[in-house]
């Protein structure tokens, strides 16, 4: 088979039904690495949230709820392209011409559900990494102490880094006192934390 016969039958009905929104979510997914699109547009979408549907898990695997919305459609889409692909080649072989088109019609939903538990099984190993509640754990950084990473520390700005467990951290950080200037490597300490701003409290650790 050559380049032009393979893009020849991935650009044909059935197989583009799924090969074309593939490219386009590959190239969505590319550039949202890049831009942060997705998050930024709609962060609290979740269109394979099925784990409070009864029977939801007989229709849409709920491993692809774990992973981004994205990568789901991106490997969904790619895997039912191949499945596709190679379907319409047999198809070809042993159906009669006159038939062919509802076969075709009737393969495009058994192959989007054959392909959705592929990508599930394919999804399943890196669905902890895309786990947010488990990728980071939480650290408290008050009573910690840091060196300052910026220029200076005033009440506007500054950025100190802090050591914990191995891990370096950058932080955001103001301080109080308007007489008070902390300048580049002077040790901190983590004092408190502005729950509006999320920018910390330091003080010059004496």
């Amino acid at each position: 088979m050559t380049i032009q016969e393979m893009i020849s039958i991935l650009l044909s009905f059935p197989t583009n039904v799924f090969f074309i929104p593939f490219v386009i979510f590959l190239v969505v997914m590319l550039v949202d690495l890049v831009f942060n699109i997705v998050e930024s547009v709609a962060p609290d979408v979740d269109l394979f949230d099925a784990e409070n549907i009864p029977g939801a898990g007989l229709i849409l695997p709920p491993i692809l709820s774990k992973v981004p919305l994205m990568v789901a459609l991106c490997v969904s889409f790619f895997v039912g392209t191949i499945v596709s692909f190679y379907l319409a080649q047999a198809l070809s072989a042993v159906s009669d011409a006159g038939w062919m088109m509802v076969v075709e019609v009737v393969s495009i939903p058994l192959t989007a559900y054959l392909a959705l538990f592929i990508a599930a099984w394919l999804l399943k190993p890196l669905a902890p990494l895309f786990d947010k509640k488990k990728s980071f754990a939480k650290v408290d950084f008050i009573g910690l102490k840091g060196r300052v990473h910026s220029s200076l520390v005033n009440q506007n700005r500054g950025e100190v880094v802090v050591q914990h467990n191995g891990s370096e951290f950058l932080l955001d950080v103001r301080v109080i006192e308007p007489e008070i200037s902390m300048e580049y490597g002077d040790e901190v300490i983590i004092v408190s934390q502005n729950k509006t701003t999320k920018h910390y409290i330091v003080a010059k650790n004496s």
